[in-house]
């Protein structure tokens, strides 16, 4: 017998003993195979080897993953030096693991392996994060990752003599005051307490984790988050979304800022930029709050209905596990309800930051928010079990494979149930909506105010990140590019000037937390897709309803689809399952467009004699002189 068919078997028999260890400790089998692995001289091209390593990784990485989830949940959800230093400690093990898990699987030649799904996770496995980097280095960029999200989460800022924290005081401040003022006031505290200090920490960190993504065979950190989509011109194809969706941007655009003008005379700039405090949102990235100022008729607001019969927020997320279980899609377990953080503490700092969480643990999943009862929030409540049930549906593929298709996948599902708990025939069948006279276009336009508004944002943050990863953007001008794109892309401008000594995205919480953006930009346009497919497979759109009317709640189809193409995870490329569940393999914003003609017809209208646009906005007017500074 030959020494190569001997080795093979030897690692075969490893294996097999690690993955049959269920009753004993299967850690202790583990290094044995991996002492197995590095001895063989040169790469291993058997692909049932690979096979076998992979699937021996289950336990490990499950492991790998539990840890992690908890240590950031207690912290998350406990903001304390103790839990800050326990988490990155967990942090730290993890990155090392990652590193012996990656170094192992760089043994294999699997870029010569016909086995298309063995490639992917080989791909996966070879990308080993800061585990590429030297410990000090790989824990330092972990603990300015812990200090960055301190800041943000535990920041209080003082406004009208009072010291606020963003969630509820701020959130509720910009949504619900009109005063010119003290909208500014709570934006600027917001934007230089939180973004100054963070500004020096993550020119820092951008360093490390970008020298970490070249390291692991990326040209930069851009083409480790692009990965993700596993297709080449992924940039192209989003750029071309966003020149599909942008004329419809800019007329929303247009009225809005008609009736802001109305609002605020004198205080709209006269190049056509909207200032940023004034849009409901601290980051002006969806503008649903300010509805009831632009809207012409009747108003869709449910939440003083929903105050008046008592809601509370166990209701809430009863009524968001109905709608799932209406299309024959799995309750929330004990656990859950168990563990969920849902609503604000009293007595401790947290991350208020709604997120939903997998803890790779049979029924463990947990939704973290800090809910207030409003629509706004059941919406959100839909979109976060929306997370938890995409987790529930693909647990039993690899680890590996635990995840959306694509990283759009998973901030689509929860919005998609939106499209249909937001109409008003479903808010008129829990009970919430007595009014019979909301008309289409009423109802499309908060509909635009949260998802057409969005727009710009989800694809503008990214690529200022995009600029400084690859060098177009120097450190010493980041806050200029931020607002040149912002001024660019969604026509806001600062409401006071800014500079070098400023750094506005790092108030917003995905940019210290270093999570990819782009997903949600990706998310708003392939959930119309996904709306669009399910209401015409589950018949609701033969009765000549139209698309902004569908609400697919009952509908065991539309069920049986998700259910087939999220359980996938991202075991198949993202066209695959997406064929599944939008009957197409190409993302276009032609579904969006279609839900929203009524509105465009209507603005049409409403903007004749306004400029559409705002081409003669310069950043350098919103910019401190001196801030452009110079670089050798």
């Amino acid at each position: 017998m030959s020494t190569a068919v001997m080795l093979r078997l030897r690692i075969l028999l490893l294996v097999a003993g690690t993955i049959s260890a269920s009753t004993g400790d299967v850690q202790d089998n583990y290094p044995k195979y991996l002492a197995a692995i590095q001895n063989v001289s040169g790469l291993i091209a058997e692909e049932d080897i690979a096979a076998a390593y992979v699937s021996a990784l289950r336990t490990p990485l499950d492991t790998l993953y539990r840890a992690t989830a908890n240590s950031q949940w207690d912290f998350s959800t406990n903001i304390t030096d103790y839990n800050q230093n326990m988490s990155e400690k967990v942090e730290n093990e993890e990155t090392k693991k990652r590193r012996e898990i990656g170094l192992t699987a760089k043994r294999f030649a699997f870029k010569t392996f016909e086995n298309v799904t063995l490639v992917r996770m080989f791909r996966r496995l070879n990308d080993i994060g800061l585990g590429v980097l030297k410990d000090e280095e790989a824990a330092e960029a972990t603990k300015l990752g812990g200090e960055m999200d301190k800041i943000y989460s535990s920041t209080e800022v003082e406004v009208g003599g009072k010291n606020v924290s963003l969630e509820p005081e701020l959130t509720q401040i910009m949504a619900n005051v009109r005063d010119y003022d003290q909208l500014l006031a709570a934006w600027q505290r917001w934007h230089e307490d939180v973004g100054r200090p963070i500004r020096p920490l993550y020119q820092r960190f951008i360093a490390i984790v970008n020298k970490s993504a070249v390291l692991n065979g990326y040209e930069n950190l851009k083409y480790s988050w692009v990965e993700n989509y596993e297709t080449e011109n992924i940039t192209e194809i989003v750029d071309a979304l966003w020149e599909e969706v942008s004329p419809l941007y800019k007329k929303l655009h247009a009225l809005v800022r008609k009736k802001l003008k109305e609002m605020y005379p004198g205080k709209i700039p006269a190049d056509g930029t909207i200032p940023a405090h004034l849009l409901g949102n601290m980051w002006a990235q969806s503008w649903g709050n300010i509805y009831n100022n632009v809207s012409q008729g009747s108003i869709l607001d449910v939440t003083p209905e929903m105050k008046k019969q008592n809601w509370d927020v166990k209701r809430m997320f009863t009524t968001s596990e109905d709608f799932f279980k209406s299309l024959g899609l799995d309750p929330m377990t004990e656990i859950f309800w168990n563990k969920s953080m849902v609503t604000k503490p009293s007595d401790r700092k947290v991350v208020c930051h709604a997120s939903a969480w997998d803890f790779a643990t049979p029924h463990d999943f947990r939704i973290k928010m800090c809910t207030d009862v409003n629509m706004e929030d059941l919406f959100t409540v839909h979109h976060e079990m929306g997370h938890i049930v995409y987790f529930m549906q693909y647990f039993d593929q690899h680890p590996l494979f635990r995840e959306g298709a694509n990283e759009g996948f998973h901030e689509a599902i929860g919005d998609l149930m939106s499209l249909s708990v937001s109409t008003p025939s479903h808010l008129k069948m829990l009970g919430l909506l007595k009014n019979d006279s909301i008309d289409a276009v009423d109802f499309q336009l908060l509909t635009a105010l949260e998802k057409v508004a969005f727009l710009p944002f989800g694809y503008l943050l990214d690529k200022w990140r995009w600029a400084l990863f690859t060098g177009e953007t120097p450190m010493d001008q980041m806050n200029r590019k931020f607002w040149e794109y912002r001024i660019k892309y969604q026509g806001v401008s600062p409401p006071v000037k800014r500079s070098e000594k400023d750094f506005d995205p790092g108030a917003k919480y995905h940019v210290p937390a270093n999570v990819p953006y782009l997903r949600y930009f990706v998310s708003f346009i392939i959930q119309f897709q996904f709306h669009e497919h399910l209401c015409k497979e589950s018949g609701e759109l033969d009765s000549g309803k139209k698309l902004h009317e569908c609400d697919i709640y009952g509908k065991e189809k539309a069920g049986q689809i998700l259910r087939k193409g999220l359980s996938l995870g991202s075991s198949k490329v993202w066209q695959d399952v997406f064929e599944i569940m939008a009957g197409t393999r190409q993302m276009s914003a032609s579904s969006i467009k279609k839900y929203f003609e009524p509105l465009e017809k209507w603005l049409d209208d409403q903007v004749q004699g306004e400029t559409i646009g705002w081409d003669n906005a310069k950043v350098e007017d919103y910019m401190e002189s001196g801030s452009e500074c110079t670089h050798r």
